[in-house]
């Protein structure tokens, strides 16, 4: 008979670290709030931008599709 292994589950714990931990450096709840900040405020950018990007990319299909007709129509007088 093979016995069955049990292993335990993985257990994960909220920790709150402050000050100086091994000699690196943690940051501070402020400097936390600081990053954060940032990180919304980037966020908020990079949705602008894709926003805008939407927007140029459907302008420009527009004009693909005048410029296209127009190449057509010129065409014709061939």
């Amino acid at each position: 008979m093979v016995a069955e292994e049990r292993k335990e589950p993985y257990r994960s714990h909220k920790v709150v670290i402050r000050g100086v931990v091994e000699g690196y450096d943690v940051a501070s709840l402020e400097d936390l709030k600081k990053i954060e900040g940032q990180i919304e405020s980037l966020q908020n950018e990079i949705t602008t931008l894709k926003g805008q990007i939407i927007e140029l990319q459907k302008a420009l299909n527009a004009t693909n599709m005048r410029l296209e007709r127009l190449e057509n129509f010129l065409r014709s007088f061939k």
